[in-house]
């Protein structure tokens, strides 16, 4: 029997896994059918020939005895059930291009083949804020153990209780109690065209918190509110916290030295002067003098 089928039906049908998939199962029932038939046959022509019981062929007697069909129905069966249990699994998954083009999935119906888990892409979770989104909970601090990547010193300084190192080729910040250092910091320094000036300092200043703005037509402007935790020690230089950037590591400011505002606040309150919580400009003195800074290439 034959059937027609035209246009894009019988085209998307044809293609389908649905469809290879019944036809990978009738073509396995025609199999079984026949070869059920075929050993019918067999049986029947064992009948006939227990009938005559011998055939005479040029003096000889051939004797044709009843044959045992339990073995070769057995194998028969085992055969069909090993490639019936790999073919469906692999037939059940069989995608064309076009489908997986198309997102056309089949989902199977067989307990052994899991379905998939969506027809097509999914929206993800939304992302909760983490520990960088809160700008005053980053921080780039570590414990420096081995600082063999600094540029050395000429001169280091002696019998000074606390000093700032600032390494403007590693970008990093040490903080020193003597000669020990006891906490390090990744920041940013000035850029190429603003770079943040070298020598030995003491801090002069501190500011809780401020506005700056400044910037030149070629370097660029900026205005930056409530910058805060700063630190001057050499005319407009100095150390603050910062929230416009989290690309500690690389130069990115126009002179001075950004932190963190966790970092900063640790070295705000580490360093000296002093700040007694209430003066806004907080100057350093004679009996309560600024940090020893000292920034280097």
């Amino acid at each position: 029997m034959c059937v027609f089928i035209s246009g894009g039906f019988a085209t998307e049908w044809a293609h389908s896994v649905q469809w290879r998939l019944y036809l990978f199962y009738i073509t396995t029932i025609t199999t079984i059918i026949t070869v059920i038939t075929i050993l019918q046959c067999l049986n029947l022509l064992n009948s006939l020939i227990e009938r005559s019981k011998a055939l005479f062929s040029e003096g000889i007697f051939f004797v044709w005895r009843k044959p045992n069909l339990r073995r070769p129905l057995l194998t028969v069966g085992l055969l069909m059930g090993l490639v019936v249990s790999a073919l469906v699994p692999h037939a059940a998954y069989a995608q064309t291009e076009e489908e997986a083009a198309g997102l056309t999935i089949l989902i199977s119906r067989h307990k052994t083949v899991p379905p998939l888990p969506f027809p097509g892409p999914q929206i993800g979770p939304l992302i909760e804020p983490g520990v960088e989104d809160d700008v005053d909970r980053r921080t780039t601090a570590f414990i420096p153990r081995n600082l063999d990547m600094l540029t050395p010193i000429e001169e280091m300084p002696e019998g000074v209780e606390r000093w700032i190192r600032v390494d403007l080729s590693e970008q990093l910040v040490i903080a020193y109690e003597g000669d020990q250092p006891v906490r390090g910091f990744v920041v940013s320094t000035g850029l190429p065209g603003t770079p943040t000036v070298t020598g030995t300092f003491n801090i002069r200043v501190k500011v809780r918190s401020q506005t700056m703005s400044g910037g030149s037509a070629l370097n660029g402007y900026y205005n930056l509110p409530n910058v805060e935790w700063v630190q001057y020690f050499y005319a407009d230089y100095g150390f603050h916290g910062t929230y416009w950037h989290n690309n500690f590591g690389n130069p990115m400011s126009h002179g001075c030295i950004n932190m963190t505002n966790a970092d900063a606040k640790w070295l705000f309150d580490w360093a000296g002067p002093t700040w007694d919580g209430g003066t806004v400009w907080h100057s350093a003195t004679n009996d309560d003098p600024g940090t020893l800074v000292i920034v280097h290439e």
